[in-house]
């Protein structure tokens, strides 16, 4: 086992239950679904941060190369997929979560701190894709625009239901023009 394998198995453990909290909360409410009123721009942020999960593991596997890993590299690689893990636990609620059934109050009540987490993993995505994977910083501009979006509504303590919406609809659409144009860059070979 080299290096990069004992940072790769705690990377994909944090992952690992960040996918797991997001489906199997999911789930729960498909459990009482006829009660449950469900929110699209909701439902558009938690595939947006599941394909975040997924994206995470293809892009660490690019760090296989690296043979020297001090904490603070662990540190900063582990970040990212620990702050996505607090986001998918706030993005769907709990079985006794007072606001289990409407999903639209519900995700307008978590939607600041999920904001606060979301600045805080493209704050550390921009730190890593410069000093582990070296990408420029005019090619991380879709990170600073999502940052700069993000930001206003987060600042404000939210965002009107328009808002919300054309929010959902751009991370879709990102998240789409992003495994496009990166389809050979997240690869595993």
């Amino acid at each position: 086992m080299d290096p990069f394998d004992h940072i790769a198995i705690l990377v994909s453990i944090i992952l690992g239950l960040g996918i797991t909290q997001l489906l199997s909360s999911f789930t729960d409410l498909l459990y009482d679904h006829r009660r449950v009123r469900f929110y699209w721009p909701q439902t558009a942020w938690v595939l947006f941060v599941l394909f975040l999960h997924v994206q995470d593991w293809f892009i660490t596997y690019q760090l296989r190369a690296r043979t020297v890993w001090t904490m603070s590299d662990l540190f900063v690689v582990l970040s990212y997929p620990i702050g996505l893990f607090c986001v998918a636990k706030l993005l769907l609620p709990t079985r006794d979560a007072e606001e289990r059934h409407d999903m639209r109050s519900y995700f307008r009540s978590q939607f600041r701190m999920i904001g606060v987490l979301m600045l805080f993993c493209i704050a550390i995505s921009v730190l890593f894709n410069l000093v582990y994977l070296e990408v420029s910083v005019l090619a991380q501009l879709p990170l600073f625009v999502f940052f700069g979006i993000l930001l206003v509504p987060v600042v404000r303590g939210g965002c009107s239901e328009r808002g919300h919406q054309l929010l959902a609809w751009g991370l879709v659409l990102g998240s789409v023009v992003a495994t496009l144009a990166a389809r050979e860059e997240w690869a595993v070979r």
